[in-house]
């Protein structure tokens, strides 16, 4: 992608194509945890992305995501933040897709690849990035600040 980028934007043109949206988000996941590590959270959202018989269960494992996050006595560092955001994103579309009400949000998908681009930025790691950009099939050469 070339030129100056809306994040937004190109976020949702980015999952749009997607054909099997659950385990694209599920591979950036995983791709992000090669640097990161796979909290027990993290690996649930993993298996869960992998695994169609169990995406019925995204609610539940959204809810574990976001109590850990919710963890007075373990806050994140901002790179935590946005790592564990990705996860739930996962979560929210295996639930979504599986189709059990209610439902996400419907755009959250559209979230994966600026959520994804957040994180290389915040952690700057080159290699992450290198990782995070296979995963996703494109990566945003001069995004929009905005």
């Amino acid at each position: 992608m070339s030129g100056s980028v809306d994040l937004a934007r190109w976020g949702r043109s980015l999952f749009e194509r997607q054909r099997e949206p659950v385990e694209w988000a599920g591979k950036v996941l995983e791709a992000a945890a090669v640097h990161l590590g796979k909290p027990v959270e993290i690996e649930a959202a993993v298996a869960l992305a992998a695994d169609r018989t169990k995406w019925p269960t995204g609610r539940a494992v959204f809810d574990e995501i976001r109590q850990r996050g919710l963890a007075p006595n373990q806050p994140f560092t901002a790179a935590e933040s946005l790592y564990f955001r990705l996860a739930e994103l996962v979560a929210k579309l295996a639930h979504n897709v599986a189709g059990p009400p209610p439902p996400f949000d419907y755009h959250a998908g559209w979230q994966v690849g600026p959520i994804a681009y957040r994180l290389a930025v915040e952690v700057g790691d080159q290699g992450m990035r290198d990782r995070l950009a296979a995963a996703l099939g494109d990566w945003p050469d001069h995004p929009d600040p905005t």
